[in-house]
C-alpha cells in the first residue's frame, strides 16, 4: 500500500521564498499573509526560480518499481532508493493494479507473482547474489525510496504524473504529495489539481 511521509520541509516556506523574491527589488514585506499574496502572484506571473529556495523530503513506501522508474527521471529531484542488490526484499508484497487484480486473468498473475518471489528466495538459499536473483522479480515488486525535492520541481511533478494522462500509482503518489505540501505551504501549491 502506497505510503507518503514527508520527513522535513524548510522552515517557513512561504516566508522563506518571499524573503529571498523581494531581493530582486530592493522590497520589504509586511507578513505572513504580504508573504503569500507575493508567492501567489509570483506563480501567477511564471516566476517560479524563486521556489526553489524551498525544499521538501518525503519518504514513499510501498509503490512499484514500475512506479519508482518514473519517478526518478525527474533528474532534479534527490533520490535514495532501496536497493535490491543488497537488502533481501523476499517480504516485499508486490503492486498489482485493479486492472490485472480484476481481470480473468487476475489470479493467474497473483501465482505467478507468488511464483516469482519464490524463485526469488530459493536463488538467494542456494547461494545465488541478491543482487543476480533480483532479476527474477516482476517490475511490480515493493520498494521504497527518500526523495528530496524543492517547491518547482515539486510543482512541476505534481503538474505532470497528477494528469489524468499519467499512469494511476504515480497519480497516486502526486495526490498524496499535493496534501503533504498545501498543508505545509498552501500559497505555493493551493493552485495544482491531481486527476482523480
Amino acid at each position: 500500500m502506497l505510503n507518503v511521509e514527508l520527513l522535513h520541509v524548510t522552515a517557513e516556506p512561504i516566508s522563506h521564498i518571499a524573503r529571498c523574491a523581494r531581493v530582486s527589488h530592493r522590497s520589504e514585506g509586511s507578513g505572513s499573509k504580504a508573504d503569500a499574496d507575493l508567492v501567489r502572484r509570483l506563480i501567477g506571473w511564471g516566476h517560479l526560480s524563486v521556489l526553489e529556495f524551498a525544499h521538501a523530503t518525503f519518504l514513499v513506501q510501498g509503490l512499484s518499481r514500475a512506479c519508482a522508474n518514473q519517478l526518478t527521471r525527474h533528474r532534479l529531484a534527490s533520490f535514495v532508493q532501496e536497493s535490491q542488490r543488497y537488502v533481501d526484499v523476499a517480504d516485499r508484497t508486490l503492486v498489482v493494479p485493479r486492472a490485472v487484480a480484476a481481470s480473468p486473468l487476475g489470479a493467474r498473475a497473483e501465482e505467478f507473482y507468488e511464483q516469482a518471489r519464490e524463485l526469488y528466495e530459493k536463488l538467494v538459499a542456494a547461494g545465488v547474489p541478491k543482487e543476480d536473483a533480483r532479476y527474477v522479480l516482476p517490475i511490480g515488486a515493493e520498494t521504497r525510496l527518500v526523495m528530496n525535492v524543492n517547491f518547482r520541481e515539486a510543482r512541476h511533478i505534481i503538474g505532470l504524473r497528477g494528469s489524468r494522462h499519467a499512469q494511476w500509482e504515480i497519480r497516486a503518489l502526486a495526490a498524496r504529495m499535493l496534501e503533504c505540501l498545501t498543508r505545509e505551504a498552501p500559497a505555493a501549491f493551493e493552485d495544482l489539481e491531481v486527476s482523480a
